[in-house]
């Protein structure tokens, strides 16, 4: 009787161990995703996808990225024509800062086992750059090399020409007014000369 249950305690640790893998192996688990479980980013992703243990059945298997409040922003699924281990977003809404949730549920295409998890990320909120501020340079400037050219003398006013002076008056001429007298005085005088001569003729 001992070795009976000896000998099926020893056959069901047997088939544990042959099913147990089995079961597990059932369930699609994820096994990387994109941003990873716990990114902190300085701009938003351009894609969220997962990578998961076994295929999916492609009409149940879902993916949802939740805001940070907890509504639903977007959902994915296996993509056309992509492998079947792999679930994407790729119509991503506008985010804004905080932290955002990816819920997923898998279902295996073979046995229809489910499981489900989640990962997050985190947009972290835009750091302005620092405005550079100018350093002294050590570097003196430089000095303009004296030109060889001379400097323009500046030009000067005009001298105005002297005024001439006011020409006098004409006044009498140093003896001309004897020269003057003469000339008169030698008329009347022959004249006189000849009344003379001529009363003379007449007496006689």
């Amino acid at each position: 009787m001992h070795h009976r249950r000896v000998a099926l305690a020893a056959a069901l640790s047997l088939l544990l161990a042959v099913l147990l893998p089995a079961a597990v192996g059932a369930h699609s688990e994820l096994v990387s995703s994109d941003p990873s479980d716990g990114a902190m980013l300085t701009g938003p992703p351009l894609e969220i996808s997962g990578d998961f243990s076994e295929e999916l059945d492609t009409t149940r298997s879902v993916m949802e990225l939740r805001a940070p409040a907890g509504g639903v922003l977007a959902t994915g699924r296996v993509p056309d024509g992509g492998p079947a281990t792999r679930m994407e977003i790729v119509d991503l809404p506008a985010f804004a800062p905080g932290t955002y949730e990816v819920r997923w549920t898998t279902v295996t295409a073979d046995d229809d086992g489910v499981e489900r998890g989640t990962f997050t990320f985190t947009l972290l909120a835009a750091t302005p750059s620092p405005t550079p501020t100018a350093e002294p340079s050590s570097t003196p400037a430089a000095t303009a090399p004296p030109s060889s050219t001379p400097a323009p003398t500046p030009a000067r006013a005009p001298t105005p020409a002297p005024s001439p002076a006011p020409s006098p008056a004409p006044g009498p001429v140093a003896g001309s007014t004897t020269g003057d007298l003469l000339v008169p005085l030698a008329v009347l005088a022959f004249i006189l000369a000849g009344g003379a001569a001529w009363l003379l003729r007449g007496r006689r």
